[in-house]
């Protein structure tokens, strides 16, 4: 896959994209909002390595989209690697900063009106629609509610979301909860499969 060449480097990267039918091209369907790319690029110890990534993250990084534009889904879950693996940070320490990144976003004004509600429940339950917000090709379905949890399931492309990927969105579903003050928020990961996971969603 001539797309690869140039990253050796980036050992996770690659696993990711050679898992993929297509690799950097897999999914066409499947989009992420700009704005996540926006967010990664102004992290001082991401941008500080843009310039040594292969062509196409460095594109990202260094002429990164319009909040409001699209790209495709598998660049942005590819681009958490490669900005991983070139700061040689293992998968947890990636993860560190993803909660308080998301919650700043969530935060702005652009998105500050679409996540306010007035209790951790009420959010979860338009959670499908504040999904497709920021993502297209893949859905998230609310499963079931009650007073003190909430069950989700995410379906998507085999493979495009992987172990990682599925921590990440877990802590993005922790900023969102962080907004309505609920009280010591969890998320479970239930089941985890090539194109389903199933969550829940729990607080005091």
């Amino acid at each position: 896959m001539g797309e690869l060449e140039g990253m050796s480097d980036l050992v996770r990267t690659k696993e990711y994209l050679s898992s993929l039918p297509g690799g950097l091209s897999a999914y066409p369907d499947c989009q992420a909002k700009g704005v996540l790319v926006r967010m990664l690029a102004s992290e001082e110890a991401y941008a500080r390595v843009a310039s040594s990534l292969p062509p196409p993250f460095r594109r990202l990084m260094e002429e990164p989209p319009m909040g409001s534009e699209w790209v495709p889904e598998v660049h942005f879950q590819a681009l958490l690697y490669a900005v991983g693996d070139a700061t040689e940070q293992d998968d947890d320490s990636i993860l560190a900063g993803i909660r308080a990144r998301d919650r700043r976003m969530f935060e702005s004004p652009a998105y500050r009106i679409l996540m306010q509600t007035p209790s951790p429940a009420a959010l979860l339950r338009g959670a499908d629609l504040r999904w497709a917000n920021w993502h297209r090709g893949s859905t998230l379905e609310v499963e079931g509610i009650a007073d003190d949890g909430v069950r989700l399931a995410i379906r998507f492309p085999r493979g495009l979301f992987d172990g990682l990927h599925l921590r990440v969105i877990a802590e993005s579903l922790l900023a969102a909860l962080d907004l309505t003050r609920a009280a010591n928020p969890r998320i479970e990961l239930r089941e985890a499969g090539q194109g389903l996971v199933r969550y829940r969603a729990a607080w005091d």
